[in-house]
């Protein structure tokens, strides 16, 4: 992968993918350790804004070092998870665009629950086991000032942005990871932003439309072919990944309708799944929620995330996983995300 100017800070590591196009890639710890990007044309724009205000403000500073503007004109949030819009409140002013759906999700996913667990903390007695999951992933994040910006846009559709002489192509993907995904895609540039679409390094886990999303992959591959691929999660990438992504979600596919009946639990179908071609990504537990959400979707349950829920299964699925597969599950170096071959 061939860079331009690239900025190292306490924080984040910032890749310039084309002229005044920068991804800023977190060290990959696991849940919510995502990536972000801005745009240095015209009024300037960002793409989703990390899990605190800390992050989002170092990126702020970045851009406005860059830019000399205090603010870009765009806010797009490619989704509503907490850790690609908690950082929105560094970027008060801009004008925010979503997916009509995206403040209902967030919403919907109870935003309190992180605030409350990064405050309590690890060891904390009020954490029951799937909380102290969660509080051990969320280590070095600071929820002070997180508050929620309302969209100014919010998109049914597609839509097309112009920063001086770049074309900024908003895709409406929604549902596939979750109900409101939108994807970022600089056309003359080929470079592609995909909030949680992909996941580069880590067992990717759907809440919605696994099986659109095995299209959506497709798309990405066949149609829309970037050069670069920038994902929500983990390293900077090609789409050689991304089929290798597809690849996983359609053997999950393929196991979940092999082992699947009325009676059985998210928990037990999961420990069924084989992901041992998969061990060289972190976290094979979070096949429990994809699993979660494919059974509610086979039952005709309500689709809404279960903070509280997912968490719990994980944790089980981690210990679980130690027994079935040992010294398999290699160990992961959270700056291997910002290798720069």
């Amino acid at each position: 992968m061939k860079y331009g100017r690239i900025y190292e800070k306490r924080l984040n590591k910032y890749f310039e993918v084309a002229d005044n196009v920068f991804a800023a890639v977190n060290p990959y710890r696991g849940i919510s350790w995502a990536n972000a990007g801005f745009i240095n044309k015209g009024k300037g724009l960002v793409y989703d804004t990390f899990f605190d205000p800390q992050h989002a403000y170092e990126m702020k500073e970045m851009y406005q070092e860059l830019s000399g503007k205090e603010l870009p004109g765009y806010v797009v949030n490619s989704h509503g998870n907490a850790d690609h819009v908690f950082g929105n409140t560094a970027f008060k002013g801009s004008c925010f665009i979503m997916h009509e759906k995206c403040e209902y999700e967030h919403m919907a996913e109870d935003p309190e629950l992180p605030k409350r667990i990064c405050r309590l903390g690890v060891g904390s007695p009020e954490l029951d086991a799937g909380g102290q999951y969660l509080a051990r992933e969320w280590v070095g994040f600071d929820m002070t000032g997180v508050e929620w910006i309302k969209p100014d846009i919010e998109l049914k559709g597609d839509m097309v942005l112009h920063l001086d002489d770049m074309e900024i192509d908003i895709l409406n993907v929604a549902p596939a990871h979750s109900g409101s995904d939108l994807l970022l895609y600089l056309p003359k540039e080929k470079v592609l932003f995909t909030g949680d679409i992909v996941f580069n390094g880590c067992t990717a886990y759907s809440e919605q439309g696994i099986l659109n999303w095995v299209h959506v992959l497709e798309r990405i591959i066949s149609e829309i072919r970037p050069d670069i691929v920038v994902p929500g999660h983990g390293k900077i990438c090609t789409t050689d990944f991304v089929q290798e992504q597809r690849d996983y979600l359609m053997n999950l596919i393929e196991e979940f309708n092999k082992y699947y009946d009325d009676e059985i639990t998210p928990l037990e179908l999961a420990k069924k799944i084989d992901v041992s071609r998969f061990l060289h990504w972190i976290q094979p537990e979070r096949v429990f929620p994809s699993v979660l959400a494919m059974v509610k979707e086979r039952r005709g349950l309500p689709m809404t995330p279960d903070w509280n829920e997912i968490p719990k299964g994980q944790n089980l699925m981690r210990e679980y996983n130690k027994e079935r597969y040992g010294e398999r599950i290699r160990p992961w170096d959270p700056y291997s995300v910002w290798e720069e071959e």
